[in-house]
This record gives structure tokens, C-alpha cells and sequence, in this order.
């Protein structure tokens, strides 16, 4: 049957608002999804950046004094924390939650490669070795990374972690009297820095953050949907 001119004209226009039709359902689907997703997240702490961000290229030691930069990250998910092996709370519960996740992660997604990564805030103390040692009360997996304060520091800002020497009130009271800070010693500072997970992609690029408290359970989940985002 042949169609007239008009009639063509009406079927190509029915086809059109079909197929926009199609296209914003299709939109306010995924749109629907993702605010889902935003929600899991949220509500475990976790948020995946709009993009992902560029990290600055950098030289560390790992804890066995091997080389360490970028394109080892590149390949793998990896989680990053900065802590340091002296820190008496936040960073052991951490790790430890750390343990429990790369325990659980292993038995559910054996193909699924995520490296673990402390990176320390205290280089002065924190050498390769010392690091090792104590990564190995968590997991003998687990990477440790040290250096130079400069390049730790350049590691950091590009994770959006910020650390840094503060002073105990002891401290502050004695200089304010008699200016001797330097003679009380390291031992009366403590130092202060961020806590949350990075969450970084096989291309080297910050793609997600987990913020504290840190469970065991919650980063399972958060970073089965970020992978399945991804």
C-alpha cells in the first residue's frame, strides 16, 4: 500500500515524540538511579566525585624502600588513608577496620583487586621499616608510604587530606611564659590530619571518598557500588 505525502509526514512525527518519548523516560530512569545510588552512599559515608580528580605526580618509598608513584596505582582500585604508626586511636580502629574489609573483600571478589594503602603524616618517624613492621599486626598485604615530607604533603592536597604539628596545651602554657617550646621536646606535639578513605581508580585518578566513622561492613558496600558505578 502506498502512503500518501501527509500521511507520511504524520508517522514520521508519531515515530518522533515516540522515540523522545523513549529517551526521557530512559533519562529520568538513570536519573532515578543515581539518586539512588547517591542515597546508599550517603548514607555509609561514601561520595563519588561529579569527576574524577587529576592526582600530581609523586616519588614515596613503600615499606619495603622500593619506589613508589603514580603509575602504581594505575591498574588496581586502591584505598589510601593517611595515619602513622604512632597514633594511639583513630588510626589503629581504622586499620583495623581496614583488616576486617580487605578480609571480606577477598572471600567475596577474589578477581577484583583493591590495594590498601597507608600513607604516614610523620615521615620523621615513620621509616620503611617501621612502617612494615607495623603494617603487619593488620594485613602483610597492606602498602605503606614514606618520604620526604614535601612530596607526602604534595600526595595529600591532592586527596584533599590536610595534616599537620600542633602543640599540647602544656606546651602552648609553658612558651607563653618563657619561650622555650623547642626544649619541651617532639613528644609533647600531636599531630592533626583528616581522616577519610580516598577511593582511587584503575586510571590514578581520585574518584570517590569515604568519610569516618570507618566500618568494616560500610566499605564493602561502598565500594561494590562505586566499582559498579564506574
Amino acid at each position: 500500500m502506498r502512503l500518501s505525502p501527509s500521511l507520511k509526514l504524520g508517522l514520521i512525527a508519531f515515530l518522533a515524540v515516540d522515540l523522545a518519548l523513549a529517551l526521557i523516560l530512559g533519562s529520568l530512569y538513570i536519573l532515578r538511579a543515581d539518586l539512588r545510588l547517591k542515597d546508599e552512599l550517603r548514607d555509609i559515608g561514601a561520595t563519588i566525585y561529579e569527576e574524577a580528580f587529576v592526582i600530581n605526580n609523586f616519588e614515596l618509598l613503600d615499606q619495603d624502600a622500593n619506589l613508589f608513584t603514580l603509575d602504581d596505582l594505575r591498574g588496581d582500585w586502591s584505598l589510601i588513608f593517611f595515619g602513622f604508626t604512632s597514633c594511639p586511636d583513630i588510626c589503629p580502629i581504622t586499620m583495623s577496620e581496614l583488616k576486617r574489609f580487605a578480609d571480606t573483600w577477598l572471600e567475596a571478589r577474589q578477581k577484583q583487586e583493591v590495594n590498601v594503602i597507608l600513607a604516614t603524616v610523620d615521615p620523621n618517624n615513620d621509616d620503611p621499616s617501621s612502617m612494615k613492621e607495623y603494617l603487619g599486626e593488620f594485613n602483610s598485604s597492606f602498602l605503606g608510604l614514606t618520604g620526604t615530607q614535601a612530596e607526602l604533603k604534595g600526595l595529600a592536597e591532592s586527596l584533599f587530606v590536610g595534616f599537620g604539628e600542633s602543640m599540647s596545651t602544656e606546651v602552648l602554657a609553658a612558651t607563653a611564659h618563657d619561650g622555650h617550646s623547642k626544649e619541651l621536646g617532639k613528644a609533647r606535639f600531636s599531630i592533626d590530619h583528616s581522616s577519610h578513605i580516598s577511593v582511587i581508580n584503575p586510571e590514578a585518578e581520585l574518584f570517590a571518598v569515604i568519610r569516618p566513622p570507618h566500618r568494616a561492613h560500610d566499605l564493602v558496600q561502598a565500594l561494590e557500588l562505586i566499582i559498579e558505578k564506574y
